[in-house]
């Protein structure tokens, strides 16, 4: 029991390996990318559980998070999704981070308020418009993930939010745990919407949370864009899937610095 309170076991080594197992079994199925929710939900067991009365800002976003994958499952089991599902769920996208943080708006006094409920529901549309363009390539997607749970999760601890640091983590060791069963696979395993959303969704509430109910300056989720975007550069397709799965991972990890070091000035600001 000693050893589970450890939050590098919370938040990292818990998720991974329940992440492996269920990407490992479900390798061959549409349901793989159920690890990443899995791995969230691992570190939520370990930590605050599971409770939702009452229904506060960060248990709206635990809700959400467990939703979305039942959602995306119902997508993808469409014979064929069309581009307008996609739109839907881009415009949702914005919709739930004004939804999720209602009540913390709700504090803003005058154009405070729709200048922050704009911003979160163009950040979280964009992020999940970039996901969404990445969903039928598996390696992308997981490096786009690791790239963005890493972000959101350090950037979070930097901005004195320890929960937001846990779950972001956990939503990087689902998506390299992905990543590790592709490689042993020697396939793609297409994330299409269950994955897709789920990273997406997960990691702009994060975000938005850390902004919202900690001190993460406004520079940093424009700064997090570039992570999918970095998982979007050329990366050679006849390449072994290893070579190509360590490339995407440490072009994402790189455009993490970015959101990661705007969260480091403004702290260093904040205490100087």
């Amino acid at each position: 029991m000693e050893l589970l309170n450890n939050p590098a076991i919370q938040g990292g080594v818990a998720p991974l390996v329940v992440a492996l197992v269920i990407a490992t079994l479900l390798a061959r199925t549409r349901l793989a990318w159920l690890a990443i929710v899995g791995g969230y939900a691992t570190t939520i067991a370990l930590t605050t559980g599971f409770q939702f009365s009452p229904l506060t800002a960060s248990r709206k976003i635990l809700l959400v998070g467990l939703i979305v994958p039942v959602i995306g499952i119902a997508a993808d089991l469409m014979p064929r999704p069309s581009r307008a599902i996609a739109t839907v769920f881009v415009l949702a996208a914005g919709l739930v981070s004004i939804w999720a943080f209602a009540s913390v708006l709700r504090q803003q006094e005058g154009s405070a308020l729709y200048v922050a409920a704009a911003g979160i529901a163009v950040f979280g549309s964009l992020l999940t418009a970039l996901l969404l363009a990445l969903r039928d390539d598996g390696l992308r997607t997981g490096a786009a993930g690791l790239g963005l749970g890493f972000a959101t999760g350090v950037a979070a601890v930097l901005s004195a939010s320890i929960g937001f640091l846990l779950a972001g983590v956990a939503v990087a060791a689902g998506a390299g745990a992905l990543l590790l069963v592709q490689v042993i696979f020697s396939r793609n395993i297409a994330a299409r919407f269950t994955g897709a959303l789920s990273i997406a969704i997960l990691t702009s509430l994060f975000a938005a949370g850390s902004l919202m109910l900690a001190q993460l300056p406004w520079n940093a989720l424009p700064l997090l864009l570039l992570v999918p975007l970095a998982a979007m550069l050329p990366v050679g397709e006849r390449l072994p899937s290893i070579v190509r799965a360590a490339l995407l991972a440490f072009y994402s990890l790189v455009a993490a610095a970015f959101p990661i070091a705007a969260a480091w000035y403004a702290a260093r600001g904040s205490f100087s």
